[in-house]
């Protein structure tokens, strides 16, 4: 599957492209036609699917000049982006149900109706401000936080802070933030890793502080093995858009349009058939310039230290582990 998604889903891609209204808005230049609907498709396909496809490779593939590929690009990123209201979105109330039903049934975890967390991916240095990109791995990355169903499908997703922000500065100026006692509205909650706050709305693991209860280790490995669902999400994502693994480019809001198109079109796709692509790539190694840069004295470090829990969702999670321990559940 060299387009990453399978030939019915990448026929109705065509089709859709052909009527919407970036296709229909080209014109010919010199009286020459456009680059056809399927060439778009396919070319986009191919640039996000193949961790090695630089632009010049991509346009020779395809016999278009870069600056075309660029423009064919910038258009499918709109057109995706475009079907976000439809391909991601928050989820029914009926759906939220049978997130919990599936995490209560399968792991014993009560109430989950989401899993919050975030990714870096990787890119080129930055021209501008490129210390604020350099994430504690050490290499350039643009930040996403997302949220997933029981089915590893995304529900919302917030892209575009530099590497270096902390998860929970991301998630305090996420869209999603002012919005999550609406999101929940009394049916359960999120959750999250301990890079995020405790609350009513996301249930965190408790901080290893040396002085853990069983009980707590009980939580703590349980809710590991539910939240485990969103890191499979996030691999899934890049095994098959393998562009994602290294990003070509310098234009950030480009970049940064191709993380959210590439997330959208992971919901269209069938998680079947990853067997077909080749292995997931080791992501986490440093990157030399990154590494110089933040030798300098004047580095940039995000200095957030941890999160704040609030005392209700302290008290929610004693309650939750309470039961747990009370169940005897240990997966």
């Amino acid at each position: 599957m060299h387009f990453r998604l399978k030939k019915g889903t990448v026929r109705d891609l065509i089709a859709k492209f052909q009527a919407s209204e970036e296709y229909l808005n080209l014109h010919g230049h010199g009286g020459f036609e456009p680059v056809s609907a399927q060439k778009h498709v396919l070319a986009y396909l191919w640039f996000v699917g193949h961790e090695a496809a630089g632009y010049r490779d991509v346009a020779d593939r395809f016999n278009v000049s870069l600056s075309t590929l660029n423009c064919i690009i910038k258009r499918i990123n709109n057109f995706i982006l475009g079907m976000a209201p439809i391909l991601m979105k928050e989820p029914s109330n009926e759906e939220k149900n049978a997130t919990k039903r599936h995490f209560l049934e399968g792991k014993g975890f009560p109430d989950v109706i989401g899993l919050i967390d975030g990714t870096h991916f990787r890119i080129d240095k930055p021209v501008e401000d490129p210390e604020s990109y350099i994430n504690r791995k050490k290499y350039f990355s643009i930040q996403a936080q997302a949220i997933v169903n029981e089915k590893g499908k995304f529900t919302d997703v917030f892209v575009g802070y530099p590497g270096s922000v902390h998860d929970a500065r991301v998630f305090k100026n996420s869209s999603i933030y002012p919005e999550l006692p609406n999101y929940c509205q009394g049916l359960g909650y999120l959750l999250g890793d301990s890079a995020y706050p405790c609350s009513q709305f996301m249930i965190t693991p408790y901080r290893d502080n040396g002085h853990q209860t069983r009980a707590q280790r009980n939580f703590n490995f349980i809710h590991s093995s539910v939240r485990i669902t969103v890191e499979h999400a996030f691999g899934w994502l890049k095994q098959r858009f393998r562009q994602l693994y290294h990003l070509k480019g310098r234009d950030m809001v480009e970049l940064v349009k191709t993380i959210h198109a590439c997330f959208i079109l992971h919901n269209i796709a069938d998680v079947e058939d990853l067997d077909g692509f080749d292995e997931p790539l080791l992501e986490d190694h440093p990157d030399r310039d990154a590494e110089a840069l933040q030798n300098r004295p004047d580095e940039v470090v995000d200095n957030y230290g941890d999160p704040i829990d609030a005392e209700g969702g302290r008290i929610l999670r004693d309650e939750i582990c309470r039961q747990l321990a009370m169940r005897g559940a240990n997966f």
